[in-house]
């Protein structure tokens, strides 16, 4: 059973981290943001109005009780309103990708464990850049140093691209997952990075500590993703 699940918060950022919160905690399959909706209501003998977002979420039955708790623990409202509805009718197809995707089993999108090669990242995922605590907190059990040579960084709207050359240096960060957090991490990665331009592959890069040669997944620059100009130094912090 398909389950809808709305709250509302007073801002659209704080809306936009429980949704995304939910989504990445494989609590809801899909989230959406609605707002600013103008809230009325009594208040100490008077009739007030305030601005909210509203954010609505899809899961399942199952999940629903976790995905309850998660929003209880991660609003700023003392006694936040949460309203679930089971929804009477949808297609097959839409329940299965529910299902799926809100699934807490790694195995559903996880590789097997003879391939839980470490990442390697170079841009926004780095320790420090804007998305690493955001979206890596709590899931990775070691950062190193690394480089991955014969590659080429290029500038992009927003995002850095590494594209494959005979000479050429870049810098980055080599990321282990925590225990257990494998499958849920190589989902995530997956869907952030797949669809704005990237393709993941398993290149070599060198551990700077010790100079060891580490088999990593790289996220690449597809063939149609929009590359600016090169970064000369090979390192998004480095950039002009």
């Amino acid at each position: 059973m398909i389950v809808t699940v709305r709250t509302t918060t007073d801002a659209r950022a704080k809306a936009d981290a429980l949704a995304r919160g939910a989504v990445e905690a494989r609590l809801a399959a899909c989230a959406q943001i609605a707002g600013p909706v103008t809230s009325v209501y009594h208040w100490r003998g008077a009739i007030e109005s305030t601005e909210e977002w509203e954010v609505v979420l899809k899961t399942t039955e199952a999940r629903y009780p976790a995905l309850e708790a998660h929003l209880l623990a991660a609003h700023d409202y003392e006694t936040p309103e949460i309203l679930a509805t089971r929804v009477a009718r949808v297609s097959e197809g839409y329940a299965r990708w529910v299902e799926r995707e809100t699934s807490p089993d790694p195995a559903v999108e996880g590789p097997v464990a003879d391939d839980e090669l470490p990442f390697f990242v170079y841009g926004t995922l780095r320790p420090g850049a804007y998305n690493h605590d955001r979206f890596l907190a709590g899931r990775i059990g070691a950062e190193a140093d690394a480089v991955m040579d014969g590659a080429v960084l290029h500038d992009g709207p927003g995002y850095p691209y590494v594209v494959p050359a005979e000479k050429g240096r870049v810098t980055g960060t080599l990321l282990t997952p925590a225990p257990g957090s494998y499958g849920e991490l190589f989902g995530l990665l997956d869907r952030l990075e797949l669809p704005v331009g990237y393709e993941r592959v398993a290149k070599e890069v060198v551990r700077e500590r010790d100079g060891a040669r580490v088999l990593a997944w790289v996220f690449l620059a597809a063939p149609d993703a929009p590359l600016g100009p090169v970064i000369e130094s090979g390192d998004w912090f480095d950039r002009p």
